[in-house]
């Protein structure tokens, strides 16, 4: 058979790898919140750390912005793999005659 052939089964596989990936990510999101929250009040009160505590939030927002959007776009490709997976599953049931 000559052609394009998807094996369903590698495509959860990738499914899964996705979806690993997302919770790793989503750990070192959660650790570095901490660090964050932890660190917030050790800046000290001399110049450099005044400035960087003025600094922190708008640092903090871009940072766990970057880490939502790599979260979601991780979610997304594994929800896509996984209906792609499903929809060649369907296609390679056999069909039964009248339908």
């Amino acid at each position: 058979m000559s052609g394009y052939h998807v094996q369903p089964s590698t495509l959860r596989g990738q499914t899964r790898r996705y979806q690993e990936q997302r919770t790793h990510v989503e750990q070192v999101r959660d650790t570095l919140r901490a660090a964050f929250a932890r660190d917030r009040n050790t800046l000290g009160t001399d110049e450099y750390g005044a400035e960087l505590a003025k600094k922190l939030p708008a640092i903090e927002v871009v940072v766990f912005t970057a880490l939502q959007d790599l979260i979601t776009e991780l979610d997304d490709t594994s929800t896509g793999l996984h209906t792609t997976a499903s929809a060649y599953e369907l296609a390679e049931q056999p069909r039964q005659p009248g339908s």
